[in-house]
């Protein structure tokens, strides 16, 4: 009995060991089940986070794809823009040398023409003023060239250096001495004992002809009564006192003609024209010596200015400087 109580108590003992772990596994299934439920909801929860998350994800992808895009289309056109401001600079600076030899052409060009001006000046008018600022305009315009012209310049300099050298004349004191020359006519006493030739008939028959003539024809009818008139007058007389010519007109006409020569002496002057000069001085003193008082002191004054004048040498050489000027011409034609 104690044997079979024995057994009984360790069979219900054992009973109770296995009833206690069957309970302890149900309890730890049921903890188990109780976790797994809540790592399903769990898991659910973040799969529906993570679903949410793709889909920001995805979105943000989508709008980084399309800034990526966005991006490379301006990278595109900053490309773009770049290669055409290198385009547009290429031609710029081919545009720029273009102008800048065109213009080194033309200033090369418009040097040898003022050289040629230069030149026609001296051969033509005996100008070495207008010549000597022709050819420094010429060598103010190479001067921006730098060194391509320096053997230009310096043909100009040569030249210039010739034109220095002349010695000019005086215009300005040969204009003073005609002027005080064509001042003084008016002024001027007429020799004593000179009277008009008699020439009332042809003068009143021109008269009345007067209005059927050109007055070209009147013009060339008074010259050469002035001629006759004055051919006709008698030998000064200096004993006699000095009076005025009866007939204004001869008067008129006698200075009239003296104001010409004074004019032909100084345009001779200008255009360097010294036979010319001289013989419009010599007329001059003829006729001051031959009708006028010589010893009145206006008219010995008038002697004195055109002795000085004719003193005076109109005529001036001027220096050849076409070959010095050939390089600035030729340097121009051969471009």
């Amino acid at each position: 009995a104690l044997i079979a109580v024995l057994v009984l108590a360790l069979a219900l003992g054992g009973m109770g060991w296995w009833g206690y772990q069957q309970l302890e596994q149900l309890r730890a299934a049921q903890t188990g089940l109780v976790e797994r439920s809540a790592l399903t909801a769990l898991e659910r929860d973040q799969q529906d986070r993570l679903g949410e998350m793709a889909g920001r994800v995805s979105n943000l992808n989508e709008r980084v794809e399309t800034r990526l895009e966005s991006l490379a289309q301006m990278q595109n056109r900053v490309e773009d823009g770049a290669a055409a401001r290198r385009n547009l600079t290429d031609r710029v600076d081919q545009l720029y040398r273009r102008m800048q030899a065109e213009r080194a052409d033309w200033q090369g060009a418009e040097a040898a023409y003022l050289a040629r001006i230069a030149q026609h000046r001296l051969r033509f008018n005996a100008d070495v003023a207008g010549a000597l600022e022709a050819l420094e305009a010429a060598d103010r315009l190479l001067a921006g060239l730098g060194g391509a012209a320096v053997d230009r310049r310096e043909a100009l300099a040569a030249a210039i250096n010739q034109l220095l050298a002349v010695k000019p004349i005086d215009q300005v004191e040969i204009n003073r001495r005609l002027t005080r020359i064509s001042n003084a006519l008016d002024q001027l006493p007429l020799a004593a004992g000179i009277a008009p030739a008699p020439a009332a008939d042809a003068t009143t028959a021109d008269s009345d002809n007067a209005g059927d003539q050109s007055a070209g024809s009147r013009l060339d009818r008074a010259w050469q009564r002035l001629q006759q008139g004055l051919g006709e007058l008698v030998t000064i007389s200096r004993e006699r006192a000095v009076e005025p010519l009866p007939d204004s007109r001869s008067r008129f006409l006698l200075q009239q003609n003296l104001m010409l020569q004074v004019e032909t002496a100084r345009l001779a002057a200008l255009q360097g024209e010294s036979e010319t000069y001289q013989q419009a001085l010599s007329q001059m003193q003829q006729w001051v010596e031959s009708y006028f008082d010589s010893a009145a002191q206006s008219v010995r004054q008038v002697n004195s200015e055109i002795e000085a004048l004719k003193a005076t040498s109109v005529a001036m050489e001027p220096p050849r400087i076409a070959a010095l000027l050939a390089p600035v011409i030729e340097g121009a034609d051969g471009r």
